[in-house]
C-alpha cells in the first residue's frame, strides 16, 4: 500500500496551474523536491525552481515529496489540499479496507466461532445450562479464540467505517475528486457491508437487549439474612460482599456481548480466599449462583418477545480528522454500543460531511441509547430512511475548498469561509491555533482566534479571512528584529532596571509598546518562533478588548489551545502599574501629595484585574500574578477598566505582590505625556517645599518646556475639552510660585 503518493492521475481541480517553489538538480530528467535537503537528492548542487502545478509536474516529484512533501505555502488552500490528500490522507484511505486480507476470516471460521458463542445466548435457559455442564476446561480456549474472532471482525468493521468517514470528509471539501474516487469508494462500501453482515453473525441480538435491560435495573433487595451467606462473616460483611457482587455483575453484563449466564463465574469471587474445605462454602457458592440467575431472569422478564421497535438516527459528527492523526467518536464507544451499531445498522447515509446511521432497535436498546452518556447523539425518528445512502452516488457535488478561502488570492477574490474549511485547516495544521484578521458582513474587520472563528461560523457568521498572523509580511516586524540581527549581547537582560527620575529619558519606557516588542524578542529567543510571535503581537494590538483573545479551542487531551506564545502577553501588557500620584487631587486618601493634573490621553488606558471595585472576596490580582493561575494572559473572568475608572475606585484592594492590575502598553504619545506629567508633578513638589533655596532659573526653563506645547502635541495629550486649559492653569500657577521663590 502506498502512503498517499500523489500521482499524475490525481485531479487537481482549481489548484491546477498554481505556481509552487520546488528544488531540483541540473540533470535533464531531474526529479522535483519539496526542499533542498530532501534525502532523495543525489547532488550537492540544487536550484530553486518556480513550477506550474499540473500532471507533468506531479510526475516529476520524487516519491518522498509526492507522499509527504510540504511544498505548498502553509495556511493556503493548496497546503490544506496537499495535506488532506497525501501522507495518511485521502489517497491512503482509498486503498484501505477495500478487500479481505490475509488476516480476514472465511465463512467456515465464522460459523465455528458463531457455534461457540451464540448457544450461550439462545432463547432458552436449558441451552445455557447445557453449556455450563460441559467440560469448561476443554472448551475454554476454543471459546476465547471465538471471542477474539468476534472482536477482530467488529474492530475491522469500525475501522472500515472510520476510513470511509475520512474519505467522505475529504471529498466533501474537494468535490472535483468525487467522480475520480467513486470506483474505490464503492469498493469500500461493499467491503463495509460484508463486515457488517459478519459482525451481525457473531453477536446475539437477545444478549444486547438483555444488557440494555440490566443497565436500567436498580440495586435489588439483597438477602443479607440468608443463612447460606453466614460463612462470609458478620452482617455488615455479608452486606458489603453482596453489594460488591451486584456491582460487578451489573457492570459486566451491561457492557457485554454475551448472555448474562456467561457471567456466572462472578459467584466464585464471593468466596475468593476461602478454602474449598471451609464448611458452608459450597452452600454460599450455590446460593450466589442462584442469585445471579434470579437477576438475569428479572432482566429477561422486562424484555418480552413482543416489545416494540424504534428507528433511531445518529450522526458520526464532523470532529474526525481527515488524515488519521486522531481518534474518532467510534473509537470511544463502549463494547455494548459497538455491538449495537454492528448488529442493528439498517443504512448509512454518506451524503454530506456528516454521515448519518439509521438503526432499527428493540425498545429496551432504544431507551438506553437515548438516555445514556455517549460520544454519539442518538435521535428518535418516525421512520427509517431508505438505504440509498449506502450508494457511492451519494457523493453530491458542493462548493468545496479551493483557492480564495485563505490567503492565497487577492482579497477581492476571497470566498466566504465555512465551518468545514476551518475544520480542515485545523486538521492539516495539526490542531494549531493562531490569530486571523477577518471581515464580517455585520461586524466589519476584526481579529479573532481560529477557535472563536469556528464558533462564529457554526452560529451562522458570514465573512472572509483577510490574513492569518503567519501571512503578514516580514517587513512589518523587521524593525523589532533589527537590534538582534547579530549575536545577542550577553548583558541584554529581559527586564530593564526601574527608573524613578522623570528627568531621565528612560522614565516610563518600560510601559511602552516598543519595550513590549523588545521583551517578546528576548523571551522568545531559543524557545518560540520569534517572527510568528511578533506577527501575532501586531494583530492582537488591534483588538479593543484583550479578553477576546481567550482560548476556546481544546486539543485531544482537553487542554486549551493558546493562539500565540505566552511571551506575546508581555508585549500586550505591562505587568506593572502606573504611578498615578500626579493625577490625584490634593489631599486624596491614597495620594496626599497629588497635583490634580488631568489624566489626558492616559484616561482611556486599559487595566486588567480580577476585581477592580472590591466586589469579590480577596484581593485583586494582575494577569501575571502567580497567586491567580499558572499562565499569563486575560480571559472573561478578568475585568477591563480604564485608568480613569481605576483612579476613582476607592474599594480597589490590590495584591501586595503584583499591584493588582496590569496595563495595556502605552503608545508613544501616552508615554510622552506620562513622563511630562511626572516632570511637572516633580516641579510642583519642589515649589511646595517650605525651606531652602532652589535653582529657580533651571526649574523655570523646565517649566517653559512643559508649558510651550505645539498644537499637535496638545491635541495628542488632551483629547477632552478643557484639559489643555487645566494644564496651562497649573503651569501658570507654578511659574508664579517659582518666580516668587527666586525673589527671596
Amino acid at each position: 500500500m502506498s502512503y498517499g503518493l500523489l500521482t499524475p492521475d490525481v485531479p487537481l481541480g482549481p489548484f491546477e496551474g498554481s505556481v509552487v517553489t520546488l528544488w531540483s538538480t541540473q540533470a535533464r530528467d531531474a526529479k522535483l523536491h519539496s526542499k533542498s535537503s530532501c534525502p532523495y537528492v543525489r547532488s550537492a548542487r540544487v536550484a530553486e525552481r518556480l513550477v506550474q502545478l499540473d500532471a507533468s509536474a506531479l510526475g516529476q516529484l520524487c516519491t518522498q515529496c509526492a507522499s509527504y512533501g510540504s511544498w505548498a505555502r502553509p495556511g493556503t488552500g493548496l497546503a490544506v489540499f496537499v495535506s488532506a490528500v497525501t501522507g495518511m490522507g485521502l489517497l491512503y484511505e482509498l486503498d484501505r479496507c477495500c478487500d479481505a486480507d490475509e488476516d480476514s476470516f472465511d465463512d467456515v471460521e465464522l460459523d465455528e466461532a458463531a457455534s461457540l458463542l451464540l448457544p450461550a445466548s439462545a432463547n432458552s435457559k436449558e441451552n445455557a445450562q447445557t453449556d455450563v455442564e460441559e467440560d469448561e476446561d476443554d472448551r475454554w480456549e476454543e471459546v476465547q479464540e471465538a471471542r477474539q474472532v468476534r472482536e477482530s471482525v467488529v474492530a475491522e468493521y469500525f475501522d472500515a467505517m472510520v476510513s470511509l468517514h475520512r474519505v467522505h470528509r475529504v471529498l466533501a471539501l474537494f468535490p472535483w475528486m468525487r467522480s475520480w474516487a467513486e470506483p474505490r469508494v464503492q469498493r469500500k462500501l461493499d467491503r463495509l457491508q460484508v463486515l457488517r453482515t459478519q459482525a451481525g453473525r457473531l453477536i446475539a441480538p437477545d444478549a444486547l437487549a438483555l444488557a440494555a435491560a440490566v443497565s436500567g435495573m436498580k440495586e435489588p433487595d439483597l438477602p443479607v439474612d440468608d443463612p447460606a451467606f453466614a460463612v462470609l462473616g458478620a452482617r455488615s460483611e455479608v452486606t458489603d460482599s453482596l453489594k460488591s457482587l451486584w456491582r460487578q455483575w451489573h457492570s459486566a453484563v451491561e457492557d457485554s456481548w454475551d448472555h448474562p449466564c456467561e457471567q456466572d463465574y462472578l459467584a466464585y469471587r464471593l468466596t475468593r480466599g476461602m478454602s474449598s474445605r471451609r464448611k458452608g462454602r459450597d452452600q454460599a457458592l450455590e446460593r450466589a449462583q442462584a442469585l445471579l440467575e434470579a437477576w438475569a431472569e428479572e432482566a429477561a422478564g422486562s424484555v418480552t418477545a413482543g416489545c416494540g421497535e424504534r428507528v433511531l438516527s445518529v450522526g458520526l459528527g464532523g470532529g474526525l480528522v481527515a488524515s488519521g492523526r486522531s481518534t474518532s467518536a467510534l473509537d470511544r464507544l463502549s463494547q455494548w454500543e459497538r455491538g449495537v451499531l454492528a448488529s442493528y445498522t439498517a443504512s448509512v447515509d454518506w451524503a454530506g460531511a456528516e454521515p448519518v446511521i439509521s438503526l432499527r432497535v428493540p425498545e429496551p436498546i432504544a431507551a438506553r441509547l437515548l438516555s445514556q452518556a455517549s460520544p454519539l447523539v442518538y435521535k428518535s425518528r418516525a421512520e427509517e430512511k431508505p438505504p440509498a445512502g449506502d450508494k457511492a452516488s451519494a457523493l453530491e457535488a458542493g462548493p468545496g475548498l479551493g483557492p480564495g478561502v485563505f490567503d492565497d488570492t487577492p482579497v477581492h477574490d476571497r470566498q466566504l469561509v465555512r465551518q468545514e474549511h476551518l475544520r480542515a485547516l485545523r486538521d492539516t495544521a495539526g490542531g494549531a491555533e493562531q490569530l486571523y484578521a477577518v471581515l464580517g458582513v455585520n461586524a466589519g474587520v476584526e481579529v479573532v482566534t481560529l477557535g472563536a472563528l469556528e464558533q462564529r461560523c457554526a452560529a451562522g457568521w458570514q465573512g472572509v479571512i483577510l490574513a492569518a498572523a503567519s501571512d503578514l509580511p516580514d517587513a512589518l516586524i523587521d524593525s523589532a528584529l533589527q537590534p538582534y540581527a547579530g549575536d545577542p549581547a550577553e548583558n541584554d537582560d529581559v527586564w530593564v532596571r526601574p527608573v524613578y527620575d522623570p528627568e531621565e529619558d528612560a522614565f516610563g519606557r518600560s510601559l511602552s509598546a516598543a519595550e513590549g516588542e523588545r521583551v517578546v524578542v528576548r523571551l522568545c529567543r531559543e524557545r518560540w518562533d520569534t517572527r510568528q510571535a511578533l506577527k501575532s503581537l501586531a494583530l492582537a494590538r488591534s483588538l479593543p478588548d484583550l479578553r477576546d483573545l481567550e482560548a476556546v479551542a481544546e486539543d485531544e487531551q482537553g487542554y486549551l489551545l493558546r493562539p500565540f506564545a505566552a511571551a506575546v502577553w508581555n508585549g500586550l501588557l505591562a505587568m506593572e502599574q502606573l504611578d498615578l500620584e500626579p493625577f490625584a487631587s490634593e489631599g486624596d486618601e491614597y495620594w496626599a501629595d497629588g497635583s490634580g493634573l488631568p489624566l489626558g490621553v492616559l484616561a482611556s488606558v486599559q487595566a486588567y484585574t480580577t476585581d477592580a471595585f472590591g466586589r469579590f472576596h480577596g484581593r485583586a490580582h494582575s494577569p501575571g500574578c502567580a497567586h491567580r493561575r499558572p499562565y499569563a494572559g486575560v480571559d472573561r473572568q478578568d475585568e477591563k477598566v480604564t485608568i480613569e475608572e481605576l483612579l476613582r475606585a476607592k474599594a480597589f484592594d490590590p495584591c501586595s505582590k503584583c499591584g493588582g492590575y496590569a496595563v495595556r502598553r502605552l503608545s508613544d504619545a501616552q508615554v510622552a505625556y506620562y513622563r511630562a506629567a511626572h516632570r511637572l508633578h516633580h516641579l510642583i513638589q519642589i515649589s511646595a517645599s517650605g525651606s531652602g533655596t532652589i535653582d529657580a532659573e533651571r526649574y523655570l526653563s523646565r517649566l517653559d518646556e512643559l508649558s510651550s506645547l505645539d498644537a499637535e502635541t496638545e491635541r495628542g495629550w488632551f483629547p477632552r475639552p478643557g484639559q489643555a486649559r487645566q494644564w496651562r492653569q497649573v503651569t501658570n500657577r507654578l511659574r508664579d510660585k517659582l518666580r516668587a521663590r527666586a525673589c527671596r
